[in-house]
């Protein structure tokens, strides 16, 4: 059974046309199912708990990237598969996936082409892209058998499941595989004031040194460091990093990026 969860930001009044015709295609497909508009009374972890109870084998994130990496970081206890109808401007995820935005996306749930993905996990956190940390020199990234530091402070460290900062970056692309059992810790140095990261930390980043990793623990001498999952949540260190091997089943597009 397909359920389909909406966001809080879809109850604005702009989005009823477009809610309207994916739900129509979805109807004409064949795979309409029980739907739940999250508001701020409702607990996500109580919505996708009881869809469970209910049946649901396919959970459905409709809204953006903020949706996803809320669903994601309950999805990984529960034995469901993932499908997203990307909404809104902020679909960096969907886009890497292959899923194409509003009803076009119905088509793809549709066709259900499934890849089981690798998941990060930030202490508690879970992750389906990436993790991004401003680099200060006291800064250890603990591999076990070797550290890391950055060696400036205009460094931003980014720890990679698959990426979606610089995604058009054919080396980026080709080095964060999502089905691959391991996560890349990335060092990268900023050359202006623009781009995705640039609007929290004022520079733009391109990517110098790449180090793959199973388990990494993330330290700061001086003081706690901020650390931004999916472009979301916030976590501060020590962080302890590791990477679960096909962890999430997800629904995804013929033209994905990996």
């Amino acid at each position: 059974m397909f359920y389909y969860i909406y966001d809080i930001f879809l109850a604005d009044k702009k989005y009823s046309p477009l809610l309207y015709r994916i739900e129509a295609r979805l109807m004409d497909l064949g795979i309409n199912g029980r739907t739940e508009k999250l508001t701020i009374l409702k607990s996500l972890k109580e919505v996708m708990g009881d869809a469970v109870r209910k049946g649901a084998d396919t959970i459905v994130a409709v809204g953006d990237d903020a949706t996803i990496s809320k669903i994601i970081s309950l999805l990984p206890d529960l034995k469901v598969t993932l499908g997203i109808i990307p909404i809104g401007k902020n679909n960096k995820i969907a886009r890497i996936l292959g899923i194409p935005e509003n009803e076009l996306a119905c088509d793809t749930i549709s066709a259900r082409i499934t890849e089981r993905i690798d998941l990060g996990k930030a202490n508690n956190q879970y992750f389906i892209s990436s993790l991004e940390i401003p680099a200060q020199k006291e800064l250890i990234m603990d591999c076990g058998s070797y550290r890391i530091s950055p060696t400036s402070e205009n460094d931003l460290v980014s720890i990679c499941n698959f990426d979606t900062l610089l995604s058009n970056d054919s080396k980026r692309a080709s080095v964060c595989n999502p089905k691959d059992g391991i996560l890349e810790a990335i060092v990268s140095s900023s050359h202006k004031n623009s781009g995705f990261f640039g609007n929290i930390f004022k520079k733009e980043y391109s990517p110098d040194s790449v180090f793959p990793f199973k388990k990494i623990k993330l330290k700061c001498s001086k003081e706690c460091l901020p650390i931004i999952a999916d472009g979301q949540t916030t976590i501060k260190t020590p962080v302890t990093v590791e990477v679960l091997p096909k962890k999430l089943k997800i629904i995804v597009g013929k033209n994905r990026m990996f």
